[in-house]
């Protein structure tokens, strides 16, 4: 009888939920009936019950994370209508339950192959197993944590959707083979398409299930077989004794059930082969002794009144070699040596901003967050909102209300609320590179925050240090790879700048509009002025402002005023004391909101005219 699924319950789901039952339905006789369990938060491991069956776990992928792709099976008894209800422990978990009831399989080892595994593959094909016998059904119970939305496949699949403690959302499917296997050996494999073509994170198990056995039985054919005995030839005093007949027969060949087969085994067969004999010849070593040879020196006869001249004595003395050294000029050969020299590395500096592409992006010192992120946007706040005023009014010492005087804004806060959305495997260094990326400034240096917030909006700059970081709350959730937190900055110059730094030319003597397109005077700007020029001039005539200096700058050389820094310098030389009196200070020359006219003039020089460059300004 081949494996075959029967009347069968629908896929159950819920999330924020701890259990989940199945419709009712009427259990196969002697059939099996096979549960796809998914499970993501549970604490402890799912439990399956229904029908006063036995139950056992097949198979099972989980890890620490709470994540859970189980197969039981339960064998049928008694008859009737049941329905089967999976149980999990904790809180706001997304849960699903299959059952399939399956007739055909073995009586009593109906369990085949069983596998679990991940793939971060958008659209996988497992290799679940390979199959232990012929015209087994698989199973398989998949999850996809990064759901971007419902799965599918190319099997057979009941899927669903979820999300755990209501925000963070999950998808799997419960999914068997259309047919079964035709033979045992085969490769069997499941697809897994997740939504979307982002990489995927799933979890998987999968089960075969192996058919009943089919009883072979062999019948012989009786033969009948036609023979001539001839008589037999007797003499007086000698007996009988009939020969051997040979018959020639055909037996016809047993038919085989499947799953049987014969075959002749390996013969062992004993060999004695002889151990090696194996000999070495002696070798001796002779070595000369040393001879002792025994000499006589006759003692010399001396006569005090006899002067005697000793005889030369010839005698060898070896005399060790002296080390003469020489000094010589010697030229060496040129020898070629092979260096590899690495491919210089060319930095570009990074501008506030160009790591921003699309609205819902924030980039904070060169740290891109929000869309296309791990961090996504969930929500801003002091952005788009007025400063606190500081209103410049006296109070009035003899009477009612103030002296008006003129309002100036405080620091901006701003705050920006993050979902960290990871795999659970990247989640830490998700929270790592957010940590790092925002340390605690280590000089009054402010860095440079740039958000884009609408789409037919535009990006703009503030500088600010860091004032506070949460991350959030390490739970279960964000053990799953979700964490929700905050980062939040203060701005000690409240106005948002334009990204895109304008810039300008003006020639000499000729009366020249720039714009400042913002509701706020900017004193962004940055004035160059290059040699020759003699006591250079710029007027403001539009705000009514005027600075002078009373310097050369020489060919070559250039005069860079920075309004926002109060400085004016010449290469490394400060010339701010060479104001003329009755210029304005340098950092009340701003350009005010709207149109501004420019007017440059010099004593003498200035034909190159001055360079302009300023961002736009809004409170």
């Amino acid at each position: 009888m081949a494996i075959a699924i029967g009347t069968s319950p629908a896929i159950v789901s819920t999330s924020d939920a701890t259990s989940v039952t199945t419709a009712s339905f009427t259990r196969p006789a002697a059939g099996l009936l096979v549960a796809m369990v998914m499970v993501v938060g549970s604490d402890t491991n799912p439990t399956v019950s229904g029908g006063s069956l036995t139950w056992t776990r097949r198979s099972q992928y989980t890890d620490a994370n709470e994540v859970f792709c189980e197969i039981w099976t339960a064998p049928v008894t008694g008859s009737g209508s049941m329905t089967v209800t999976l149980t999990t422990t904790g809180s706001g978990n997304a849960i699903a339950l299959k059952v399939d009831a399956v007739t055909g399989q073995h009586a009593s080892s109906y369990v085949g192959a069983t596998n679990t595994g991940t793939t971060t593959t958008n659209n996988a094909t497992i290799n679940a197993y390979t199959s232990t016998a012929a015209a087994s059904r698989g199973f398989c119970a998949a999850i996809d944590m990064s759901s971007a939305g419902a799965v599918t496949s190319t099997d057979d699949e009941s899927a669903w959707t979820g999300t755990v403690s209501g925000f963070f959302p999950v998808a799997g499917m419960a999914i068997r083979k259309a047919a079964n296997t035709a033979t045992s050996g085969t490769g069997v494999t499941f697809n897994l398409d997740a939504a979307g073509s982002s990489a995927a994170e799933w979890y998987w198990a999968a089960l075969e299930i192996k058919p009943a056995s089919t009883d072979a039985s062999v019948e012989t054919t009786t033969v009948a077989i036609a023979t001539s005995v001839p008589d037999p030839a007797t003499s007086v005093g000698s007996s009988p004794v009939p020969a051997t007949v040979p018959i020639a027969t055909t037996v016809p060949a047993p038919a085989v059930s499947a799953g049987a087969g014969a075959s002749a085994g390996p013969a062992a067969v004993a060999v004695d082969i002889p151990a090696p004999s194996v000999s070495t010849e002696e070798t001796e070593v002779a070595a000369p002794d040393t001879v002792a040879v025994t000499t006589t020196v006759p003692t010399p006869g001396v006569d005090s009144t006899v002067s005697l001249v000793p005889a030369t004595v010839p005698a060898t003395v070896d005399l060790p070699a002296p080390a003469v050294q020489v000094h010589a000029d010697v030229t060496l050969d040129v020898i070629g040596i092979t260096v590899a020299v690495p491919t210089p590395t060319v930095t570009v500096p990074v501008l506030p901003g160009d790591r921003v592409a699309r609205a819902g992006q924030i980039e904070w010192n060169g740290t891109l967050l929000g869309s296309g992120t791990p961090y996504s946007w969930q929500e801003l706040a002091g952005w788009r909102d007025c400063p606190p005023i500081i209103s410049g009014n006296v109070d009035q010492p003899t009477g009612h209300g103030s002296y008006a005087g003129q309002p100036y804004a405080g620091e901006r806060i701003i705050n920006w609320s993050t979902l960290m959305k990871a795999p659970r495997a990247e989640i830490a260094q998700a929270v790592d590179d957010l940590q790092m990326a925002t340390g605690l400034a280590q000089t009054e240096d402010e860095g440079s925050l740039v958000i884009w917030d609408f789409d037919l909006g535009a990006p703009y700059l503030v500088y600010a240090h860091l004032s506070d970081r949460k991350p959030g709350t390490i739970n279960k959730q964000a053990r799953l790879g979700l964490m929700r937190g905050v980062i939040q900055w203060t701005c000690s110059d409240p106005r948002l700048y334009g990204v895109i730094r304008q810039s300008a030319t003006i020639a000499r003597d000729i009366e020249t509009e720039v714009l400042n397109d913002g509701n706020e005077a900017s004193p962004r700007v940055v004035i160059r002025i290059p040699g020759p020029t003699v006591t250079p001039q710029i007027e403001n005539p539009t705000l009514d402002r005027v600075i002078a200096f009373n310097v050369s700058v020489a060919d070559g050389e250039v005069l860079e005023i920075d309004v926002k820094l109060g400085t004016a310098v010449i290469g490394a030389t400060d010339h701010v004391s060479d104001l003329i009196e009755g210029s304005t200070s340098i950092p009340d020359f701003v350009l005010g909101a709207g149109a501004n006219v420019l007017l440059f003039t010099a004593d003498s020089g200035g034909a190159a005219g001055m360079d302009i460059l300023w961002r736009h300004a809004r409170t």
